[in-house]
């Protein structure tokens, strides 16, 4: 009871100080699986093994320190996960995908690598059926009143439409009658009335999906032969036969040929292609690949240095109050000026107070030149050092107050850690974890 008692108020205080900076964070990388925790939860306590014990003054100034400083490491982390950062193989490794004809091909990608490039030529668009009626005056009709009926042969089904001419209907109320039965009947296709200059109209049927069947045959078929009302308003329209028939695109990859019902499809689980026209040639094929997203990278490594600034300038805010912190600052400070010679050349330059300021133009250059895989090498080692940084912080914020240090422990002894207790100095790292 004093145990949960005693976690309620240490709660309570952490969310007190930690709402008092930052509100609550709701990104996804606050949320852990167990394997997470098991590692935080072994760090701390090989952390408090052999620690010393020390003495601690100004109780609340050191509570509002250590969580802000370790809220802000969480936060930290977190932008760098965001970028991918946790694992190397990952981070700026943005990657676009292209066509050297946007205009014949296009394509996105699904599960691609570096090295996934195709050639490809398209010898054929897939197309829909379409049909399109008689023109007949709009205002007249040559049919008798009564009860008429058609068949629709569709891959799916045969459906017989049924409807009824009234004494007073046209060809052209006849006709929009017609299209809202077909549209409302869940065919697959869709019908219009189309009219011209000569106050005549037209009934237009369209398959919704281009191409044919699996089996090679066209979308759907009107007839009337065996119908259950009376016959002969497909003839009098004109719906009997198509204007245009269903086909399959045709392409080549690689050399291959192919066809597919709709000129949208996935090619070997890696590219999501959409065929926009004919073209490429056996010479000049149409090249579909993967590049560099300069663009994403240059965003990353920009938002990269703010969390980094942002990081800096929480820990100088608490210099004049806990000076060990400049111990920190420098640290950092030292980290990026290692890399100033890389990251010089991608406009990345360090200020007086340690902040990292970006050259826009000069990254976008640095990004398109040939020493790019350099650049973005030396990116990701100063990320992975200041990560290790923010992680030791994270873990025990306690590292840079002044404290009184009352008993160090033997360093010839191995010690054994206590299963039940973390460290009274860095268990507060548990409650943002739950």
């Amino acid at each position: 009871m004093a145990s949960h008692y005693y976690n309620t108020v240490l709660n309570n205080v952490y969310n007190y100080y930690r709402a008092d900076l930052y509100g609550r964070s709701s990104s996804r990388y606050d949320s852990h699986d167990r394997s997470d925790l098991k590692k935080v939860y072994k760090s701390i306590v090989n952390l408090s093994k052999d620690s010393p014990v020390f003495l601690l003054k100004d109780v609340r100034a050191i509570e509002e320190y250590s969580i802000h400083m370790k809220e802000s490491a969480i936060r930290f982390r977190n932008s760098i996960a965001s970028l991918g950062g946790l694992d190397e193989s990952t981070m700026f490794e943005q990657r676009t995908v292209y066509s050297t004809d946007p205009e014949v091909v296009e394509a996105t990608g699904l599960n691609i690598s570096k090295d996934d490039t195709l050639d490809m030529t398209v010898e054929s668009l897939a197309t829909n059926q379409e049909t399109v009626g008689n023109f007949l005056p709009e205002s007249e009709l040559s049919l008798s009143p009564g009860a008429y009926s058609f068949d629709v042969l569709t891959a799916n089904s045969n459906y017989e439409l049924q409807f009824n001419i009234g004494d007073t209907d046209t060809n052209q109320t006849i006709q929009n009658r017609l299209a809202r039965l077909i549209n409302h009947s869940n065919l697959g296709l869709s019908a219009s009335v189309i009219t011209n200059d000569q106050n005549e109209s037209a009934l237009v049927i369209r398959s919704n999906k281009t191409g044919t069947t699996a089996s090679g045959q066209q979308p759907f078929m009107i007839s009337d032969e065996n119908t259950s009302q009376r016959k002969g308003i497909i003839d009098y329209l004109g719906i009997r036969e198509s204007d245009d028939l269903a086909q399959n695109a045709r392409y080549t990859v690689n050399g291959e040929s192919f066809q597919s019902p709709s000129n949208s499809f996935v090619l070997d689980g890696k590219y999501s292609v959409t065929l926009k026209g004919v073209g490429g040639t056996e010479d000049d094929p149409v090249k579909i690949g993967v590049k560099p997203d300069y663009e994403s990278l240059k965003d990353n490594i920009i938002s990269l240095t703010g969390s980094y600034n942002d990081f800096l300038q929480a820990a100088a805010k608490y210099v004049d109050q806990h000076p060990r912190t400049n111990l920190l600052i420098g640290t950092m400070k030292a980290m990026s000026a290692s890399y100033a010679s890389s990251f010089t050349k991608a406009g990345i330059t360090q200020d007086n107070n340690g902040t990292l300021s970006v050259d826009e133009e000069k990254l976008t250059t640095a990004l398109g030149s040939a020493d790019a895989e350099d650049t973005l090498g030396s990116l990701k080692n100063f990320t992975h050092t200041t990560l290790r940084k923010a992680t030791q912080i994270q873990l025990n914020p306690m590292d840079y107050i002044d404290k009184r240090i009352v008993a160090y422990k033997n360093p010839n002894v191995s010690h054994y850690a206590n299963p039940y207790l973390t460290s009274a100095y860095s268990g507060m790292l548990f409650n943002g974890y739950m």
